[in-house]
């Protein structure tokens, strides 16, 4: 049943947080010159409604992850007009790291206030202040990567290089283990940890919550590293190729010295066939 109460979280939390996701995916993706804003607020607001429906549907979070990523993921691909790559990384990647804002703010109140899940949702003054200390921080990692252009270019290459292409999956499974790690573990906490019981609870709860952190800060930064390596091995590599093509041209160059012309047409022929071999298996 639509409430009062959940019409002012709507537009308080939900429709900010999607706002501020839809805007971050948009950034890292490198799409603030191609794609115009207006289709960022239209999948914030797409997605703020859907996830709404979701959660009235489901009341428990933990089956609410797939839905919630499979639209979010969709509504991108088809507003920023992505391929498949750019739309998974993209979205895991700001599923990631709004995820451990969101459950790091969350767990670090309960800590302060005593508070449990349950009585955070049942009180809007603790709610909606959180809130806004969660989107201040996001709004803040926003401006951050804008201003530093930190974004996941490398992604728009279309290559069938097997090391690129094994990369890439490989870095898909660490994001998608990255964040169902994180909303379970920051779940069970929500739902089922008197945080002010014990202080070895506490301390679990604080150690747990750096173990996360830590880990999704290196593999976030994984993400944005990758660019660099595949960019300095493209480099090496057209360092060889123009060393060998130099060697070539010297080898070439004393055949024709010699008068050898049988072997500069045979050599020119068995450079052909590799070249028409690399482009038949490519």
């Amino acid at each position: 049943m639509i409430t009062w109460d959940s019409v002012i979280l709507f537009f308080s939390i939900s429709l900010p947080e999607q706002f501020l996701m839809s805007s971050f995916a948009w950034l890292i993706l490198g799409k603030n010159e191609k794609v115009k804003l207006w289709k960022v607020w239209c999948v914030g607001v797409l997605a703020a409604i859907a996830f709404y429906i979701i959660r009235y549907l489901i009341s428990d979070s933990l089956f609410c992850v797939l839905p919630q990523f499979v639209i979010f993921t969709a509504l991108i691909y088809v507003a920023y007009r992505l391929d498949f790559v750019e739309t998974i990384i993209g979205s895991l990647v700001t599923l990631v790291i709004f995820g451990v804002a969101q459950g790091t703010i969350i767990n670090t109140i309960f800590l302060i206030t005593g508070l449990s899940g349950q009585e955070f949702d049942a009180y809007p003054y603790v709610t909606i202040p959180s809130a806004m200390v969660y989107f201040m921080v996001m709004f803040l990692t926003c401006y951050g990567f804008y201003k530093a252009n930190i974004n996941i270019h490398y992604l728009k290459q279309k290559t069938k290089d097997k090391l690129y292409i094994s990369r890439i999956r490989f870095l898909i499974l660490q994001l998608a283990f990255g964040y169902l790690n994180l909303f379970i573990i920051y779940t069970l906490f929500f739902n089922n940890i008197n945080m002010s019981e014990t202080t070895i609870n506490k301390a679990l709860v604080i150690l747990c919550l750096v173990l996360n952190i830590v880990f999704s800060v290196i593999l976030v930064r994984s993400v944005f590293k990758m660019g660099d390596i595949i960019k300095k091995e493209e480099e090496l590599k057209r360092k060889y190729d123009g060393r060998e093509i130099i060697q070539n041209i010297n080898y070439i160059c004393s055949l024709i010295d010699s008068k050898e012309y049988n072997e500069v047409k045979k050599f020119l022929e068995s450079m052909k066939n590799d070249v028409d071999d690399k482009i038949a298996s490519s």
